[in-house]
């Protein structure tokens, strides 16, 4: 379920950045779960983040998300297919949904944001880390994670999240999320999530997700850029949100 992925990294990724060029490896796994059905195996990936000058990539699992502020531009790659999309910046989400829909579909995604610090310190890998507790609630699903952020890392808080704001602008609802995230004091290098959907009865689909290492790097030639030989297609706001 694509839907866990995004908002794992929504939660993992929103709180931190840098000036200088940095490749962040963390580990996401998912829970297996049943639901209509139909069952699901656990799953466990690889991510990669590439943190650069205005710009910024994600790689999970067959797809890759890339923001390039100076082209005004983030793009939406799917390896699988071999195509990618683009989105002019600023993200105008009304502009990008059928007319008339957009007042409902943001009000019945918006989402109410708590974050909650706490006492609570503890050590994953090399950075020692603080407890931050975050509950998201809306008229289609509930959220409770807990995160742990260091200010250890190498990782300054600032530039990323102006970066990752761009991803989550074109999540609808997220924008109070946000608001909240940016209380969290440090980088995010852990999270334990627990998702559950109203049109999923009691199901409730756990993940967790660590950071494994964080590296000053020169990054390679074109990261920043579609790979060679994928084909444009033209942005699509309703698909996008039934395939996650």
């Amino acid at each position: 379920m694509k839907k866990v992925m995004i908002i794992s990294a929504v939660v993992l990724m929103a709180v931190g950045a840098a000036s200088a060029e940095y490749k962040v490896v963390l580990q996401h796994h998912q829970d297996g779960f049943s639901m209509m059905g139909q069952s699901q195996d656990p799953t466990d990936e690889e991510h990669v983040t590439w943190i650069g000058d205005q710009k910024l990539r994600m790689d999970q699992g067959s797809s890759s998300t890339i923001v390039n502020v100076e082209a005004g531009k983030m793009m939406l790659i799917d390896h699988d297919d071999k195509t990618y999309t683009e989105v002019d910046l600023p993200v105008d989400l009304a502009a990008l949904m059928p007319p008339g829909m957009a007042e409902q579909m943001l009000a019945m995604l918006k989402f109410d944001v708590t974050v909650s610090p706490s006492d609570e310190t503890k050590k994953v890998g090399e950075w020692n880390a603080k407890r931050y507790d975050l509950k998201m609630t809306s008229a289609m699903m509930s959220l409770d994670t807990v995160i742990w952020a260091s200010t250890e890392t190498p990782v300054d808080h600032a530039a990323f999240f102006d970066l990752f704001s761009v991803v989550i602008s074109l999540q609808p609802g997220m924008d109070g999320m946000m608001e909240q995230m940016s209380q969290i004091d440090g980088y995010v290098v852990s999270q334990e999530a627990n998702m559950s959907m109203k049109f999923m009865g009691e199901t409730t689909v756990g993940s967790s997700d660590v950071v494994t290492s964080i590296e000053k790097v020169d990054a390679p030639a074109g990261i920043y850029d579609p790979p060679a030989g994928y084909a444009k297609e033209e942005f699509d706001f309703m698909a996008r949100m039934q395939n996650q």
